[in-house]
């Protein structure tokens, strides 16, 4: 869609995104957090319980629609709608659709698989109706039609898969208002948590320039989407830690695994960031090849962080911990923007996420200290991790002289890093992850052979 919209259409997409993402966090409302960490314990299994999930569900609705007002009223205020006022209605209906995607009871159950084949056919129907109807930049609004019809199937899944659970409604304004308190501290670390996050791409479209704003829309989110997955991955965690009264060697593992894959991710990114751009999106795009190295710091922090802030302190009840660490990273996030875009613009924008991601990373970790420690054999299992940043380097070299195609080099050159990094982490290193992984893999292989 990068090359088929253009800079201009995408930034429109980025604009749009940014707003959306603060609106459903704003209608999330802290179900996220509280739901998992209050549905975690246990299957699902009585009315009472059933009664408080469609409860939360109602909250989500409620506060869908209070957000959707309140996008509408921002745009209003605004001397041009961005787009079309056809888009920005599609927009207000995929905020209110979006609320009951329903993944936090989901992942509370453990229902891994059904959200994995959800998300499977609905990334795939938007991919085949996308190459289809979208062929030219005037085609966007089809795009945000079918992202439309791809959040109706989310939730539609959704609402047929917790049908057992209608029969056990019933109103009760104590528990609603027992509910809305014990959300309200969630709430507003998710709220801050989104406004960090987005500050960014809404002050750069009210500046107008749209080119430049898809520029940074296209690199932000090659890395954001896959920082996603690794939030995915923490929650998973998360519910295990929790069941397991925070298990000290679980929760280190889960760190270790965090870091063992995103530091390589980061280094790749780094380095190949030309050859990723112009695979991704083309020569058009060549100005968010910068922009792409400096986000692809964020792979050193963000995972780091988020197992910080979830992993450790939310499950050690310190939500308003967390709630001081992203309220800090909020101010700091809206100052950094409002002083390095007037003068760098997206390049000042990019720096501002960094090091507010930064900021969010340093102080989870001090505040971290009483509930979990880093001992010295895991100190240097961190450190052995950082080679791979000299392999990635002669790599990027290596294939940079021998080849032309970016997806060769990409190919190549991360094939090449991440058989000598596993290669020396297993060997040299003696790395607790990846041999419990060549072990498992190992006992696979000859179970499959034998």
């Amino acid at each position: 869609m990068t090359r088929t919209l253009g800079p201009e259409g995408y930034g429109i997409i980025g604009f749009y995104e940014s707003l959306m993402s603060v609106v459903i966090v704003l209608a999330a409302f802290g179900v996220r957090y509280y739901g998992l960490r209050l549905l975690s314990k246990s299957a699902i299994g009585d009315a009472k319980q059933a009664n408080t999930i469609l409860h939360l569900v109602l909250i989500n609705l409620a506060m869908a629609f209070i957000g959707v007002i309140c996008y509408a009223g921002y745009l209003l205020s605004k001397p041009a709608v961005i787009g079309s006022t056809t888009i920005a209605i599609l927009y207000g209906f995929n905020m209110l659709q979006y609320m009951l995607h329903m993944d936090w009871y989901f992942q509370s159950q453990e229902r891994y698989q059904l959200l994995f084949v959800r998300t499977l056919i609905a990334r795939l129907l938007v991919l085949v109706a996308s190459i289809v109807f979208v062929r030219k930049p005037e085609d966007l609004i089809y795009y945000i039609i079918i992202s439309a019809c791809n959040y109706v199937f989310i939730s539609g899944v959704a609402i047929y898969y917790i049908r057992d659970l209608y029969k056990h409604w019933h109103w009760d304004f104590e528990l609603f208002k027992k509910l809305l308190n014990a959300l309200a501290p969630f709430a507003i670390l998710g709220v801050l948590g989104s406004l960090y996050f987005a500050f960014d791409t809404i002050l750069l479209a009210r500046l107008g320039q749209l080119d430049e704003l898809g520029y940074y829309t296209v690199a932000s989110k090659i890395v954001r989407i896959g920082i996603n997955v690794f939030s995915g991955a923490s929650v998973v965690f998360f519910v295990k830690l929790f069941r397991s009264s925070a298990n000290k060697t679980l929760q280190a593992d889960s760190l270790l695994t965090t870091i063992h894959l995103s530091y390589p991710i980061g280094a790749i990114l780094y380095f190949f960031a030309e050859s990723v751009i112009l695979f991704v999106s083309g020569s058009d795009y060549q100005p968010s090849v910068h922009l792409l190295r400096i986000f692809s710091l964020l792979w050193l922090v963000v995972p780091f962080h988020d197992f910080f802030t979830m992993q450790v302190l939310v499950l050690n009840h310190r939500e308003k911990l967390v709630l001081f660490i992203y309220l800090a990273a909020t101010i700091v996030s809206f100052l950094l923007n409002l002083l390095l875009i007037p003068i760098w613009f997206s390049t000042g924008a990019a720096w501002a996420i960094v090091l507010s991601e930064t900021l969010v990373f340093l102080l989870g970790f001090y505040f971290s200290r009483n509930y979990f420690s880093i001992n010295k054999k895991q100190w240097l299992e961190i450190a052995g991790v950082l080679i791979v940043f000299p392999i990635t380097y002669t790599t990027f070299k290596l294939s940079n002289s021998l080849f032309s195609s970016p997806l060769i080099k990409i190919v190549t050159g991360a094939g090449i890093t991440l058989a000598v990094h596993i290669a020396l982490q297993i060997a040299v290193f003696r790395s607790r992850i990846w041999n419990i992984g060549w072990t498992a893999f190992k006992s696979r292989f000859n179970r499959l052979t034998a």
